[in-house]
C-alpha cells in the first residue's frame, strides 16, 4: 500500500508560518487559543526554525522558539526530545497532529495543527509562499522621510535608554552579590557571545571569582594563570585527560563538570569557542590578579584611560602559543565587552553623582561589527549600504534597543520612531494595539498582520 504525502512540505509550512497565512482563529491540539505577535525570525542554526517568536497561548505571553514540522510525530523521530537546544521552543507547528512536544527538559511545549486553519486553499498559498514579502514596517526608509538629524537623534535618545537600563541591571544585582561577582558573572556572559551566554555564566556561578582568587593566593602569576585555566576549562568540561593542565586540574579542583551539552558547539568558529574564551579569561584574571578584577578593570575607566583603544587594550588577551594560536580575546570582542558590561558596570558602581565622564565616554565611543539585528534594521532605515550615520556604539545600542522593546514585539504604535512616521507608499497603517494592516499588496487586501 503506497502511503499518502502530506499536501505541504516543511518548507512550505515554514513560509506559510513566516507569513502568517492563517486563518484568524488558532486552536493547540489541547484546545487552548494561540494568538501571533511575532512568527520569528527563520534561523539557519542548528535547532528550531524560528528564533525570538511571541505568541499567546491562552492569553498568557510566552517568547521563545518555534519549531515546524509535517507531523508532529516528527519531533521524537529527529529526536528534539533529547536535545537541550530545543527547551526554549514555545510551540510546534505541524500539517496533521496534535501531540504536544515533549522537551529534554521534562517540560512540553504545544502543538498547533495547520491543516484546519489555513487563509486559503492549499495550491493558492504554494503562490503567495513564493512571492516577496511586502514590507509591513511603518518605519522603512525612515531617514528619507524623517530627515537624518532626527533619525539619529532618536537612536541617541534609545541607545542612552538601553545603557541606563544595563546600568540599573548591575546595580540591582549589587543588591545580593559582591560588585567583583557581579562584573566577573558579566565579562563570561559577554564571552559566551548570544549562544553560550548562559554556559558561561552557569559556569561562572560554579566558579564563583572569590574561589579562583583564593586559589591563587601565594602563587606567582605564571603558575596562577595556568591554575586559572585549569579551573576554568576542566569545570566547563572541555579538558582532556592528559596534560599538564589535566594533571592541575586532578589536583586542585573538586572534581565536578559541567555536561557538554550545555554548550552550543555548532558550527562554531574556532576563533570564537568557548575553550578559547575561557583560557582569555584566564589570562585575564591573571593581569589583574595583584589589584583583583573589580579594581583591575574599573581602574582603566576611573584612571583616565579615556581613549578607547588603552581600555580595549586593558581587556584584550594576546595568544600564548603554549596553549593555542591566534587571539584569546581580540579587539572587536574586547570592544564589545566594554561597551556591553564595563562601562554600564562603572556607571552603576560610581553613582549618577561620579557617573557623567562615564556616559559621556559611552557616547563618544566608536561602534562594533554589524550582527543581523542592526544590520537588518538600519537596512530598512536607511537603505541598503547606507549605515554610516549609525556606526557609532550609541547609535547601535539605540538599534538594538527598538529591536528587543518594539520590533521584536510589533509594538510599532509604542515605538518612539515607527508612531512618528507617516503611513510608507500606502503599504502599512499603524493600528490599535501594534496591529498592521496591510493595503493592496499580492498578500491580499485588507489582511492584519500581528
Amino acid at each position: 500500500m503506497v502511503a499518502i504525502r502530506p499536501p505541504l512540505t516543511e518548507d512550505l509550512l515554514a513560509e506559510i508560518w513566516k507569513r502568517q497565512l492563517l486563518s484568524d482563529r488558532l486552536l493547540s491540539g489541547t484546545g487552548e487559543a494561540i494568538g501571533v505577535t511575532h512568527p520569528g525570525i527563520l534561523s539557519r542554526d542548528r535547532g528550531p526554525d524560528f528564533t525570538g517568536a511571541v505568541i499567546f497561548l491562552a492569553g498568557k505571553e510566552l517568547r521563545g522558539d518555534i519549531e515546524v514540522h509535517v507531523r508532529a510525530s516528527d519531533w521524537k523521530t529527529h529526536g528534539h526530545h533529547l536535545d537541550p537546544n530545543y527547551n526554549r521552543v514555545v510551540l510546534q507547528v505541524v500539517w496533521e497532529g496534535d501531540t504536544p512536544a515533549l522537551l529534554e527538559n521534562g517540560t512540553s511545549a504545544s502543538t498547533l495543527s495547520l491543516s484546519g486553519c489555513l487563509s486559503a486553499p492549499v495550491d493558492e498559498l504554494r503562490y503567495l509562499a513564493r512571492l516577496p514579502l511586502p514590507p509591513l514596517e511603518p518605519c522603512l526608509n525612515a531617514a528619507r522621510r524623517l530627515g537624518i538629524p532626527k533619525l539619529l537623534s532618536i537612536l541617541e535618545d534609545a541607545g542612552r535608554e538601553r545603557f541606563l537600563r544595563k546600568a540599573a541591571s548591575f546595580g540591582l544585582h549589587m543588591g545580593s552579590l559582591p560588585a567583583s561577582q557581579v562584573l566577573y558573572e558579566g565579562i563570561m556572559g559577554a564571552l559566551g557571545y548570544t549562544r553560550n551566554r548562559r554556559a558561561f555564566e552557569d559556569l561562572a556561578c560554579r566558579l564563583p571569582l572569590k574561589t579562583l582568587e583564593e586559589a591563587c593566593k601565594g602563587r606567582g602569576k605564571r603558575e596562577a594563570t595556568v591554575l586559572l585555566a585549569a579551573l576554568l576549562v576542566g569545570k566547563a568540561g572541555f579538558l582532556l585527560r592528559t596534560g599538564d593542565l589535566y594533571r592541575v586540574w586532578q589536583r586542585e579542583s573538586d572534581g565536578e563538570v559541567m555536561r557538554l551539552s550545555a554548550w552550543d558547539l555548532f558550527r562554531v568558529r574556532p576563533e570564537n569557542h568557548p575553550l578559547r574564551r575561557l583560557l582569555g579569561m584566564a589570562f585575564l584574571l591573571g593581569r589583574y590578579l595583584s589589584l583583583g578584577l573589580l579594581d583591575g578593570i574599573v581602574g582603566l575607566v576611573r584612571g583616565g584611560a579615556a581613549c578607547p583603544r588603552e581600555l580595549e587594550a586593558g581587556m584584550m588577551v594576546e595568544n600564548n602559543r603554549a596553549l593555542t594560536g591566534g587571539y584569546l580575546i581580540g579587539r572587536g570582542r574586547a570592544r564589545e565587552i566594554v561597551i556591553n558590561i564595563v562601562l554600564p558596570f562603572a556607571f552603576a558602581l560610581a553613582g549618577r553623582a561620579a557617573s557623567g565622564p562615564i556616559l559621556r565616554l559611552y557616547e563618544r565611543y566608536p561602534g562594533t561589527s554589524e550582527n543581523r539585528f542592526t544590520r537588518d534594521l538600519a537596512d530598512l532605515l536607511l537603505g541598503s549600504g547606507g549605515h554610516g550615520p549609525v556606526r557609532s556604539a550609541l547609535r547601535q545600542q539605540g538599534l538594538l534597543h527598538l529591536h528587543r522593546d518594539f520590533c521584536s514585539r510589533r509594538g510599532c504604535v509604542r515605538c518612539p520612531l515607527g508612531g512618528r512616521l507617516p503611513p510608507a507608499n500606502g503599504l502599512y497603517r499603524v493600528a490599535e494595539g501594534g496591529r498592521g494592516l496591510l493595503l493592496g499588496t499580492t498578500a491580499g487586501p485588507g489582511r492584519f498582520y500581528n
